[in-house]
């Protein structure tokens, strides 16, 4: 049994422990979004250039599927937050674990009630938080939020197969991809750099090295080691820690709903725990078998 310390459980968590800091950082830059989302991967990605070693990557179709859902993944959470509630806008990536269980019952055609239940559970938590926010919403912000739980369960299933060996090296090189195309469809956004102050460089350093660089290395050094849809639970805790850094250093509270959403979605983890205890035949590895 591996320490706990070292197994991939603990590893996404510190990678949505690190991930939870955007919502309080975020609050203290006035920066243009596209300006945020670019230059933080561009900080990350030369915060992580040492471990770009391209013989322990696998430069494949499953490379190219986690650079492109990564990127769209960051760029639709930019997009949702200018046309929807932010609650909506950061909680949709989390519909992940139902598109990853979907998927599974799909390629596999069994249907696992120890896999399903706290995937309900996890939902309906999910839909409280978002309903928080629900009235600035617009259907055009859905949309695109929607489309964040796709792009997510596809950047989580493709990190265990286009790692190699490198998983850091991988998340440079998607903050590299990130960075450069965000800049190219958002040109007018890298003119306002020169006007930044010292206090936005000091932020957007702690966002691109802590929040991106070592949040999304740990969830890839995470994900090698534990199946995806476990992966994308752990990772629920994002949703749980960031509300509470923001009450704890902004004095500013969750709603009743977000509250409520809390508790059903650490329900939902906790059967996953004890459901996922039970023994299970050999082949149950979830996504592991997962191909294009």
């Amino acid at each position: 049994m591996p320490k706990f310390w070292m197994s991939g459980g603990f590893f996404v968590f510190l990678g949505a422990l690190f991930w939870s800091l955007n919502a309080p950082i975020v609050k203290f830059l006035t920066l243009d979004s596209f300006l945020i989302c670019g230059l933080r991967s561009i900080v990350a990605a030369i915060a992580l250039c040492a471990f770009i070693r391209p013989k322990r990557l696998n430069w494949n179709r499953w490379m190219l599927l986690y650079v492109c859902s990564y990127a769209a993944l960051c760029l639709s959470i930019i997009l949702a937050l200018t046309k929807t509630s932010a609650p909506v806008a950061i909680g949709m990536q989390y519909t992940a674990t139902i598109w990853l269980f979907l998927v599974h019952l799909i390629q596999t055609k069994r249907f696992k009630l120890n896999a399903f239940i706290p995937v309900c559970v996890i939902s309906v938590g999910v839909l409280f938080f978002m309903s928080s926010g629900s009235d600035s919403a617009s259907s055009t912000g859905n949309l695109i939020a929607l489309c964040e739980g796709v792009f997510f369960a596809c950047m989580t299933v493709s990190a265990k197969k286009a790692a190699g060996t490198n998983p850091l090296g991988l998340t440079a090189v998607a903050n590299i991809f990130t960075g450069l195309l965000v800049f190219l469809l958002a040109p007018s956004s890298a003119s306002k750099i020169p006007a930044m102050s010292g206090l936005d460089w000091g932020i957007m350093l702690i966002l691109g090295v802590v929040q991106v660089g070592l949040g999304y290395a740990f969830y890839n050094l995470g994900v090698q080691k534990i199946s995806a849809q476990k992966a994308s639970i752990i990772a629920l805790w994002e949703m749980i820690l960031g509300p509470v850094w923001v009450a704890l250093f902004l004095t500013e509270y969750p709603s009743l709903p977000v509250l409520i959403g809390f508790v059903i979605i650490i329900l939902g983890m906790l059967l996953d725990v004890k459901l996922s205890a039970a023994p299970k035949e050999p082949a149950d590895n979830l996504l592991e078998n997962i191909t294009l």
